[in-house]
This record gives structure tokens, sequence and C-alpha cells, in this order.
């Protein structure tokens, strides 16, 4: 998006703002997706957000006619990515028994990565190729169109299929109160907070890098690689291990990766470790703590795809809110200030998770 601005005569600010104003309509439509899937069907609404994108990729292509069109387009990127980025686990969980859960969450974990990571190089590539950034976001457009294609077969497909009944779907006050009284709760505050840590150190990156002379491309490249590569070849053993073990386990690969970046002084086979450990611990966090919190719900009688969204929004909140703290603890501290900071929070998780693991052990949970 800054190269296609630019190449528009427009500022980075320009692009930012675009992004920004993408990031308000997410959380919006992330608390407005359940009420449209409990009226029209979990996989008619992802459909809706594929067509959505595909409207969107075509208003940002259009920008070269009119730069207002790309304004348009980042608020519908936003509503079609979010509703499909909160609603796709549903169907996960939906039709799978809790044991196969973190399975194939964590194989969709995967794919999200894979395509947030390669959109950037693969947009590159198709801009050489076509010579045109604009007839990037057509080709986007056509692959989400294909996407809607396809969501259309699997619901088709899926229709005969065992399925947990999920009649409150829709996020409300009197189910989200029910789940915080849960010990749902618990998972769902880990991922805020594990979200947190991931967007300080992907955000800040490069002021981490320059305060020890490392290229913070480095950091992007080793994280990207490690955890999609994980995440698919790990998948098939997620659910076999202890969830609570499996999850304090994470947490002290995160850790550890942490305190590897803060005693580096500058090494780069240290900063390809640390960054490979970290892409460990917390890539794989992501849907073993889903796969907790919907697990959780169902025993306790709290709706599941209630527990769902309200995890990937928790996750949401973490992610877009924490650059705001870690911003003024580098200006006013330093990079290591923050990287302290994330390592107590990561103490923290630890902490969440034994606690629930005491639990689970006593019979209290």
């Amino acid at each position: 998006m800054p190269d296609y601005m630019q190449a528009l005569g427009k500022s980075s600010e320009t692009a930012g703002f675009l992004i920004s104003s993408a990031m308000i309509v997410t959380i919006v439509c992330c608390c407005s997706a359940g009420w449209v899937a409990q009226r029209i069907g979990i996989m008619p609404t992802v459909a809706a957000a594929s067509i959505t994108m595909a409207l969107a990729m075509m208003l940002v292509a259009g920008a070269v006619l009119d730069e207002r069109a790309a304004y348009a387009g980042a608020m519908l990127m936003g509503a079609g990515w979010s509703v499909s980025f909160i609603l796709s686990p549903l169907q996960i969980i939906r039709h799978l028994r809790p044991a196969a859960r973190i399975q194939y969450l964590t194989i969709l974990s995967g794919s999200q990565m894979a395509g947030l990571g390669l959109a950037a190089p693969l947009g590159h590539f198709l801009a050489n190729v076509t010579g045109s950034l604009a007839m990037v976001y057509v080709l986007f457009a056509i692959a989400c169109v294909i996407v809607t294609i396809c969501v259309e077969v699997a619901r088709r497909a899926m229709l005969d299929l065992p399925a947990v009944p999920m009649p409150h779907i829709e996020i409300t006050v009197t189910a989200t109160v029910a789940l915080v009284r849960k010990s749902t709760a618990a998972p769902i505050a880990m991922i805020a907070i594990a979200a947190c840590t991931f967007s300080g150190l992907s955000t800040y990156q490069s002021a981490y890098a320059a305060s020890r002379h490392l290229n913070s491309d480095l950091f992007f490249l080793i994280f990207t690689a490690s955890s999609v590569a994980l995440r698919f070849s790990l998948a098939h053993v997620m659910g076999r291990l202890p969830v609570h073990r499996l999850a304090l386990m994470l947490f002290a690969a995160t850790g550890a990766s942490l305190v590897l970046f803060i005693v580096n002084t500058g090494s780069t086979p240290l900063y390809i470790v640390a960054t490979a450990i970290f892409a460990t611990g917390y890539g794989l966090t992501y849907s073993t703590l889903n796969g907790m919190a919907v697990n959780l719900a169902g025993d306790h009688g709290v709706s599941v795809p209630v527990t769902s969204q309200i995890f990937t929004l928790a996750y949401f909140l973490g992610l877009f809110g924490f650059p705001l703290v870690g911003g003024q603890l580098i200006r006013g501290f330093g990079p290591d200030a923050m990287l302290l900071t994330l390592l107590g929070a990561t103490a923290l998780n630890a902490l969440l998770v034994t606690a629930l693991r005491v639990k689970a052990t006593t019979g209290d949970l």
C-alpha cells in the first residue's frame, strides 16, 4: 500500500491513514459479525465477506482514476477481512471434536500467517510482472472471488456433516458477562497479553535492531518462515499434548526468546536464534489458547461461538493497543524497558496457565 500510494504521488502518511481507518472498521465489524451470522449462517457470511474483499481490492485499484476510491476500499477491506478472520474458526469448531480442534486451528492460523507474510513479496512480484501496482489489486480481487466460490462449495459439502449446535452466535452483553465469570476468561486474557508481546516486538523491531546495529529484516523473515513451518509441521501433534502443559511450554519459550533479545549486544546469530525461539513460542500460542478457550466454554455451558469471537477481539485489542504503550516506553526509557515489560507480561501468562492447571488437577475448574 505505501508503494502504491507513492506511485500515485501521495505520501507514506496517506497509506498509514488508510490502514488505520481499516483497523477501526475491523474492530467494529468484529463485534457485529456474529449478529449477521446468526441470521444468514456462518459460511454465507464468510462468503459475503470475501465478496466485500473483492470489491475493496477493485476500489483500491480504482485509485488510479480517483484517489477517493482508495478510502472506500480501505473501509471495505477492514470489514471483509475482520468478518472472515473472526468467523472462520467457528466452522472448524462446529464440525470437530474438542480433541481435534487445536490441530486444525493451528493449520488455519498457519494459513493466515502464510497469507499475511507472503502478501507483500507476492504483490511486488506481480507488480514487476504486470508493470502496474493497480493490477496487483485487480488480481487480488479475482483471488477473493475464487475464495467466495470455494467457500460456497465447502458450505454445500458440509451440509450433511455432524455439527455442534450453535444457536447463539451473536455477541451480547449477557453472553459476555457469563463468559467473564467463568474460567473461560483466563485464556482470553492470555491471548490479549500474548498479542501485546507480538505487537510490541514486531512494531518496534526496527528501533531494537538499530540499538544493536542489527538488520530488522532478519526478524520478519525468520519469524514468518519459522512460524508458518512450525504451524503446518506440528499441527498433527498439537492436539495430543496436555493443553495446559503445552501452553506453559510455549510461554517459557517466549520468555526465553525475550531474555535473549535483552542480553544480545549485537550478535546476528543470537538474533536469529532468539527470533526462531520466539516464533516457536508465540507462533503456536494462538491456536493453543483458542482451543483451550472454546473447550472450556463447552465444558461450562458458555456459548462456544461467542467465546471464539471474544477471543479474537481480545487478540485484536492487544495487537492494536500495545504499540501506544510500547512507544511511550521506548521514548522514555529505550527498547530494553519495553522488552522487560513484555517479559513481565509473559511471566503473568505463565502464572495464569499454571493457576488453570492447578484448578484442572484439583477439579475446581
